[in-house]
């Protein structure tokens, strides 16, 4: 996995078994490994590259995150069935029908002999649907005790059951806020909140980020990298408050959003997952707007939940069951997503 604030490629060795129906997870052994400086520039200006090297990027990086998955096995002695391969997303427009994550599934299966799955989003995308969130599937599977799902990476994701369907959709922009405004201090984010619990509300810019069309739009919806620097950044660059209160203000859009999202009840639970969940300030903010009993799980669930899931799905996969549900994404149908590559 990799993901849009670009801290680095998640690796997880995870072990599932089914039983009467029902399934349990271990994760193994699990690392983040962050980039080298030339590889968050070969992802970051890919959105740029034309068609030649944006190819040449896909296959670049297919090798290098091969080798690294390779690495990362050996170190642990361990030898997986199948990998699961999300890559990182240059485009996601499925308005268009596409949605492109660098990374050849076919180099990585080559580098590690072993059969990869990766692509996991086109199909939901051709068949009508978001291609986004995939994580329900294993929001259902696994963490079925609680009512709330709720992911803060880059972009915040939630998912939960409402009339027997899995439900689930992008929030709002998260951690892709939080981080650009502390790149504007100098620093890669805003550890525990820090800065941003020493400002206050900018009423202005609360609302305007709130009242964004994506904001007020019903679910199924996804929120793409592209959208978040088009709308969502601007708005923060617009603004005249301190660096201090747009920090501020953005961790109280998040915990609104987040409320808007989920019901009233205080009989319910929220599971937090993702960088986000690190950020006490943030997941305070949310906790004071959600009146049900929020959850930060241990630290291996907190930072390789989507890792996790996207093991799962492409176990899932390899036994040819249903992958990506269409009541989360807004597909025709039920699908199972991925394109196998033999080494």
């Amino acid at each position: 996995m990799s993901g849009s604030s670009l801290d680095g490629l998640d690796l997880a060795f995870c072990e599932f078994t089914e039983d009467n129906g029902g399934w349990n997870y271990r994760i193994v052994a699990a690392e983040t490994l962050p980039y080298p400086e030339e590889w968050k520039m070969l992802l970051q200006e890919s959105f740029y590259a034309d068609g030649k090297k944006l190819t040449e990027n896909d296959v670049a990086y297919g090798k290098y995150l091969g080798n690294q998955a390779d690495n990362f096995l050996k170190k642990h002695q361990l030898r997986p069935d199948v990998i699961a391969l999300h890559g990182h997303t240059v485009f996601h427009q499925p308005e268009k029908g596409f949605s492109l994550q660098l990374g050849s599934g076919q180099a990585v299966a080559i580098a590690t002999g072993i059969e990869t799955v990766s692509d996991f989003r086109s199909k939901d995308i051709l068949l009508g649907g978001q291609g986004a969130p995939l994580v329900p599937i294993g929001d259902s599977l696994l963490f079925a005790e609680y009512d709330y799902c709720l992911n803060i990476g880059g972009i915040a994701n939630i998912s939960f059951e409402e009339d027997g369907r899995r439900r689930a959709f992008d929030i709002c922009a998260a951690n892709q806020l939080l981080n650009y405004l502390s790149r504007q201090m100098g620093k890669t984010y805003d550890k525990n909140g820090e800065t941003a619990s020493l400002g206050k509300l900018d009423k202005i810019l609360f609302d305007r980020l709130n009242s964004a069309e994506f904001c007020r739009q019903h679910y199924p919806k996804s929120l793409s990298n592209e959208q978040v620097k088009s709308i969502f950044l601007p708005m923060l660059d617009e603004s005249d408050a301190t660096l201090e209160d747009k920090l501020y203000t953005s961790v109280k859009h998040i915990a609104f959003q987040t409320a808007r999202a989920t019901d009233a009840s205080t009989e319910k639970k929220i599971i937090i997952t993702g960088g986000g969940a690190r950020n006490g300030f943030l997941t305070e903010a949310i906790h004071k707007e959600c009146p049900q009993t929020v959850y930060i799980p241990d630290e291996k669930i907190v930072d390789f939940k989507e890792a996790l899931i996207f093991a799962f799905m492409g176990v899932l996969r390899k036994m040819e069951r249903i992958n990506c549900e269409a009541s989360a994404t807004g597909a025709k149908r039920d699908s199972s997503g991925g394109i196998v590559y033999l080494p």
